[in-house]
């Protein structure tokens, strides 16, 4: 639980030594620095900056009784609402940020990503647009050794939450946990490759890009922004899945 609870916080910018002090400081309610500082396993010198760090914050706060200094928490709620609000400052500042990364000269955009979490970065842009078709073609059992747990946790209720539709030409190697899934319900439609063909990269289609990933030796995405080629790689897509069975 702690863990979980540091990886979260840690995520809202606090430090690992923050984090405990918070915790402590919400376990005591009102308390002094001495008491503080012990309850969260660090010496009185560091603990006064990391309460002065937290103060700044806005999740400490204190007032002194009998000349003794005295911490209180903020409610946890005030975490929430300001990563609301946060997410409310930076939804107003897509636009203008999105216009900063437009290319004048109409070439295509190419995104490179390494590592598993740069798969993960990628695989989200596919997520971006409700009621729409996803095009994959590749290995579901090579995919699912870098990401299954981010497929089967998120991309995929995310996916159909938003009503987005993948359709997969998947090679031989296909995952047989997805043969026991409802495709329908999932919205998934499959389609097999010849058994000659075995593929160690994958590439997704979607609206205006083309996603691609390496194996799990290279970890590598590249994502290619480009209405044209999107357009082309829609129309290969679809020859090869009415030329299969």
């Amino acid at each position: 639980m702690d863990n979980r609870i540091n990886k979260v916080l840690e995520r809202f910018g606090l430090t690992e030594q923050e984090t405990s002090l918070y915790l402590a400081s919400l376990s005591l309610g009102e308390a002094d620095m001495t008491t503080l500082t012990k309850k969260a396993g660090v010496n009185r010198s560091t603990g006064y900056l990391l309460f002065k760090n937290l103060e700044k914050k806005g999740l400490l706060g204190s007032f002194v009784m009998r000349k003794k200094l005295r911490v209180v928490p903020a409610q946890p709620e005030l975490l929430y609402s300001r990563a609301q609000n946060d997410l409310g400052d930076l939804q107003s500042l897509i636009p203008e940020l999105k216009a900063l990364s437009e290319k004048e000269d109409g070439r295509p955009k190419i995104r490179y990503y390494s590592g598993r979490e740069g798969y993960i970065t990628a695989l989200e842009e596919s997520l971006q647009k409700p009621n729409s078709t996803l095009r994959h073609i590749g290995s579901i059992s090579e995919a699912h050794e870098v990401y299954k747990e981010y497929d089967m946790k998120h991309f995929m209720p995310t996916r159909i939450k938003r009503n987005i539709l993948i359709k997969s030409l998947y090679s031989p190697s296909f995952s047989e946990e997805l043969k026991t899934r409802s495709h329908t319900k999932e919205l998934r439609e499959i389609k097999y490759l010849p058994e000659e063909f075995h593929a160690n990269t994958a590439k997704l289609i979607c609206d205006d890009k083309v996603i691609l990933t390496s194996s799990k030796k290279e970890l590598v995405a590249v994502v290619i922004e480009s209405s044209d080629i999107a357009e082309s790689e829609r129309q290969y897509f679809d020859l090869i899945w009415g030329l299969t069975k």
